[in-house]
């Protein structure tokens, strides 16, 4: 989905997306997470886990994202990482086999294409940890979001949101109820055509003939470098943070779900180049999905993106505190994973379908 002005500064697009998962709410366990996290580095000391999340000045760091957010469930939401989350004993070059795999399997694919009427349906599962900046206050989110894109892309779109969960985490206890950091209620839905709801800001660009990486028209997909090594600048480019930046803008891309699988294909041979890239995880599960996690440390945190072995799809992602956090600035601990995601996309024959 595309990011609105006021949703961005809520951090409403951590990224855009939409997601695969059960309708049940995420139960989070810090404490066991923090214990099953001293063990695994004790135990394993060569996997790593890297992403960088995009901080701006403001009292409150939303680190889920709200109506388009992430949220990869790791087999219990937002417990703690397992890997040293550095890179340093890890094998690059094994991730540059698992994405040049996962591209071979995408270029393979055979897509449905969307026939009129039909509508590309976007999931998202996101669980997120919201920090108050000055106060050590932090609350976790658990929520899904769905949106409905219409073959015709002039036609009606429907974006939905349902909020799981919203409480504090633990240890980071504030008063009353949290906020959950969302831009939208409950079961609040829109609709628009062209996708260009409501609670757009004015001046918004119109999502049928301005596409962006986040949100791509079908001209903005064909513009796009056939070149990987082209491609890989234009996604440095994108995000502005050098090398790792190029994991963070195409985690964006993808998250989207409206990539056709031999872009997807060539998106994942130009993350393959990227320095430092390590696979965190041969067997990510995600929802009951298993994948093959690949991750890199840029900053303060952790990036990761999931990657289906079986056709390589694009099924989600999470962010990982890399470096203990001070009090004024939230005072999570490393391994903390304050933000994931899990995305599919399906095509189905009339709006709101699941």
């Amino acid at each position: 989905m595309s990011e609105p002005t006021k949703p961005e500064t809520l951090d409403r697009v951590l990224d855009a997306a939409l997601s695969r998962a059960g309708d049940e709410p995420v139960h989070f366990d810090v404490a066991a997470g923090k214990n099953a996290l001293a063990a695994a580095l004790k135990a394993r000391a060569e996997v790593a886990e890297p992403i960088a999340v995009e901080r701006r000045p403001r009292k409150r760091v939303r680190w889920l994202a709200a109506a388009a957010a992430v949220a990869v469930l790791t087999g219990g939401g937002l417990a703690a990482s397992t890997v040293d989350l550095t890179g340093v004993g890890s094998n690059p070059v094994n991730a540059a086999e698992e994405l040049t795999k996962a591209a071979d399997l995408a270029s393979r694919v055979v897509e449905r294409p969307l026939a009129p009427g039909q509508f590309r349906y976007v999931r998202t599962r996101s669980a997120g940890i919201t920090v108050e900046i000055g106060s050590g206050n932090a609350s976790e989110v658990d929520l899904v979001q769905e949106e409905w894109i219409p073959a015709d892309r002039r036609d009606e779109w429907l974006f939905r949101n349902k909020l799981n969960s919203s409480k504090w985490l633990e240890g980071h206890e504030g008063d009353g109820a949290p906020d959950p950091g969302t831009s939208f209620k409950d079961g609040q839905e829109f609709r628009a055509k062209c996708g260009n709801y409501s609670y757009f800001a004015q001046g918004q660009p119109d999502r049928c003939t301005v596409g962006s990486l986040h949100s791509p028209t079908p001209e903005f997909i064909a513009s796009l470098p056939k070149d990987p090594k082209e491609l890989y600048a234009r996604l440095k480019d994108e995000d502005g943070t050098g090398d790792a930046g190029v994991l963070v803008s195409a985690r964006r891309a993808l998250q989207s779900g409206q990539y056709p699988a031999d872009v997807r294909a060539n998106i994942f041979r130009a993350v393959a180049m990227v320095p430092g890239l390590v696979v965190t995880d041969k067997r990510a599960n995600l929802d009951g999905k298993e994948g093959v996690a690949l991750g890199i440390k840029q900053g303060e945190n952790f990036s990761e993106i999931i990657v289906d072995p079986e056709n390589g799809d694009f099924i989600g992602g999470r962010s990982t505190v890399a470096e203990d956090l001070p009090e004024d600035e939230g005072g999570l601990e490393k391994g903390t994973v304050r933000s994931s995601y899990a995305v599919t996309t399906k095509v189905v024959d009339s709006l709101g379908a699941k």
